[in-house]
């Protein structure tokens, strides 16, 4: 859209000039969703904004000089500018423009003035090639691609595609690649045969039927929430309570990128415990259109439909063709939530669902039915909860009979999969109170101001920022502190022209490293690579026996980490030895299929309190870093109470998104030239 050797577009510029990039790795991808907003949205809002870039992840900035830089391509910027434009603000006469005395420090909200940007004109944009808007061509045959390892296939009829599957029944098929790709990429999974089913009419079509509406399995869920949207607007209230539970929960289902290739049928298909729509599903009773060679049936998604973790009750030869979610009733009533560690792009941690249809102007239940992911191996529906409800009234001694139920009915074992039990269990508890209390006000709206708290929607706020900053005198034409002066490689990350190890081109004769890392914390070990080293293509095996004690160099601030790992690991993830291959992929193949042999030590040593138990303390501290205050001991002593527990702070999961890689290239004279992605240079001088 733009370049260093051409011109900027204004999404880059405003990407470089407001600071919006640091390693400037994931700086492409987010131009690229911001530029996609404004060719779908010329003039979109702040909410707009927020759910472009659900999926864009980014490890330097913290999003706030993304945003800030963004957010003035919106309606909600353009009428801010205007009114500041107008003289309007909010200090009113003591405005710091105003001011004749002005302080050495200034609280702004902008990051740089708003005419260094290029304007954005959408009518200046190309549009799309036409011809390829009405090509096509291809899309009316069925292909196969093949190679050594994979068979792909696009069918373009419901008949091909259920001929298929009656010939290659452990084919899978594929739609968005969302979850076939992670398992093949991450969990290392092989599917010779594999289906692309997105051409088949029958699957991507929409309709509504007397029963609600009828999604193909195909369907996108942007899709999917696009006509939720228009049912909701279009119909009553009464009749979409299960479309706007659903609308709500696909808003943080992944990021609008996933959603818009994931489709409705692969995320009920592939089965997982956490799934953020099965229990809608579920709880609301939906319909499945399921077909074969032998024909198509009907049945109904239920406590039945998931028999065990990722199975379901469908033959391996059949294929969902639709999905029909149902209408809700007058008296139907249909909650659903998720909790997760972060709001956008996550997994739950629990979800759920809750069904009620009440007898006619009555409280009494005549129908009941919960459904919850994350609590075990697939989606749990407590029957006896479900069974114990029919014909109560709706109060707290019903709700509190249920809660008993559940704590009863949703048992989790202390090593459950996923941990967090009591958590878990808790919050299992809290969404049925809080489906009480919504449900509630709903019947009667009698809760008062401490009870509504708890079922208040989230409310998305638009981002507000300020920093303080220095005055430099007017006579300072040269020094750079204190200016918004972006940083030498924005504009080339902004273009993504910036190169990292992973644009070079291959070198001649290039050899790629897969390493072998301990999967055990404490140990010995013994390895084996010779299935390893039978493969084409992989050249050598390395271990700390092939390099001297002196080349095994010790790294590290500590000077305790070594190169290859000798006898003894202290921790999970160290290297063990290496794979020299042809391909980084057959590296990494072959490295998994090096054979190591452990023998555990004790103790092992991976918790605080196992350090406590064992008295294992760090005491070589040359320069302790200690924070004292007074005097520690006189205060206890003198204290009136003293509380006495334990604080834990949580972990985090830390991830580059470039991982740590390197080119070395040999030179004359015995030199490598080498070129590193790190963070810590200092270490490859070394």
């Amino acid at each position: 859209i733009g370049s260093t050797k051409t011109k900027l577009h204004p999404v880059q510029e405003r990407m470089a000039k407001s600071h919006g990039s640091q390693c400037g790795f994931c700086t492409p991808g987010i131009v690229m969703s911001m530029y996609t907003l404004l060719r779908n949205t010329p003039h979109p809002k702040m909410d707009d904004l927020d759910k472009t870039f659900q999926g864009n992840l980014c490890r330097c900035t913290g999003y706030r000089p993304i945003i800030e830089g963004f957010k003035t391509f919106t309606e909600d910027w353009e009428v801010m500018r205007s009114a500041n434009e107008n003289g309007i603000c909010a200090m009113g006469d003591n405005c710091c423009k105003l001011s004749t005395k002005r302080s050495s420090t200034i609280d702004t909200n902008t990051l740089i003035p708003a005419n260094e940007f290029t304007p954005y004109d959408s009518s200046q944009e190309p549009i799309f090639p036409p011809e390829l808007l009405v090509y096509d061509i291809l899309d009316k045959q069925s292909l196969v691609f093949k190679n050594d390892t994979v068979t792909w296939f696009r069918p373009n009829t419901l008949e091909d595609l259920l001929t298929l599957k009656s010939k290659q029944p452990k084919a899978k098929i594929v739609m968005g690649n969302t979850e076939i790709g992670v398992e093949i990429k991450y969990k290392h999974q092989y599917y010779p045969i594999r289906i692309h089913a997105s051409q088949i009419p029958e699957l991507s079509t929409v309709s509504t039927v007397d029963a609600g509406i009828r999604f193909g399995s195909a369907v996108t869920l942007t899709k999917v929430a696009n006509v939720l949207k228009n049912q909701i607007k279009a119909k009553p209230k009464s009749h979409t309570r299960i479309f706007a539970a659903l609308l709500d929960m696909i808003h943080w289902f992944a990021g609008q990128q996933i959603r818009n290739v994931a489709s409705i049928g692969g995320n009920i298909v592939t089965g997982s415990p956490i799934s953020d729509l099965n229990p809608i599903f579920i709880a609301s009773e939906a319909v499945l259109e399921i077909g074969s060679v032998r024909g198509i049936r009907r049945i109904v998604m239920d406590e039945n439909f998931y028999l065990a973790y990722r199975t379901t009750v469908l033959r391996e030869d059949e294929v969902v063709i639709s999905l029909t979610v149902p209408y809700s009733k007058q008296n139907q009533f249909f909650c659903a939530y998720k909790q997760a560690r972060r709001r956008d792009d996550d997994t739950a941690i629990v979800n759920f669902a809750i069904n009620v249809t009440f007898e006619e102007n009555t409280k009494m239940i005549q129908a009941f039915k919960v459904a919850f992911g994350g609590m075990g191996a697939t989606v749990q529906v407590p029957l006896k909860t479900c069974k114990v409800m029919l014909g109560r009234s709706w109060n707290q001694n019903t709700l509190n009979m249920a809660l008993d139920s559940l704590i009863e009915g949703l048992p989790l074992s202390p090593n459950a999969p996923g941990g967090m039990i009591q958590y878990r269990r808790s919050l299992s508890l809290s969404f049925m109170f809080k489906a009480y209390l919504e449900i509630m006000n709903n019947l009667n709206g009698e809760l008062n101001a401490r009870e509504l708290s708890a079922i208040e929607p989230y409310q998305f706020k638009v981002p507000k920022s300020s920093q303080m900053f220095h005055i430099l005198p007017s006579s300072m034409k040269t020094c750079a502190v204190g200016k918004p002066i972006p940083h030498l490689s924005a504009i080339k990350q902004s273009t993504g022209e910036a190169v990292y190890c992973d644009d070079m081109p291959e070198f001649k004769n290039e050899l790629h490293m897969g390493l072998v890392l301990s999967s055990k914390a404490h140990a010995t070990f013994k390895m084996d690579p010779s299935d390893a080293l039978k493969l084409d293509g992989v050249h050598l095996f390395l271990s700390a026996e092939d390099i001297s004690p002196e080349n095994n160099c010790k790294l590290g601030f500590q000077s305790d980490i070594v190169v290859f790992v000798e006898k003894t690991v202290t921790s999970q993830g160290q290297i063990l030895g290496a794979i020299v291959a042809e391909s980084q992929s057959l590296a990494q193949k072959a490295a998994r299929m090096v054979k190591v042999t452990y023998t555990e030590l004790q103790p092992v040593i991976v918790t605080i309190e196992d350090a406590i138990k064992y008295n294992s303390f760090f005491t070589n501290i040359v320069n302790p870093s200690v924070i004292e205050a007074g005097n520690v001991d006189k205060a206890f002593t003198g204290a009136s109470h003293v509380i006495e527990g334990e604080c834990r702070s949580g972990a985090q999961e830390h991830f580059y998104l470039e991982p740590q890689s390197t080119i070395a290239v040999p030179k004359e004279d015995n030199e490598l030239e080498i070129f590193c992605a790190t963070q810590c240079p200092l270490f490859t001088a070394v």
